[in-house]
């Protein structure tokens, strides 16, 4: 499972390694701006993989 944020010119990708969500590419986002997003995921990651299960599977 992957999950991609994109935004303000840039993006980044996201794998499930099958305990938490880990950095696989990542393009134009300032370092602020991804610690952000890293908390975000990180604190939702199973709201995140429930809705992914119900979206594909």
């Amino acid at each position: 499972m992957h999950i991609h944020v994109e935004g303000n010119d840039g993006m980044a990708k996201f794998d499930w390694d099958g305990d938490k969500f880990v950095l696989v590419e990542k393009q134009n986002i300032k370092a602020g701006d991804m610690k952000k997003i890293k908390t975000v995921i990180n604190d939702n990651a199973d709201i995140i993989i429930k809705r992914w299960k119900e979206h594909f599977e």
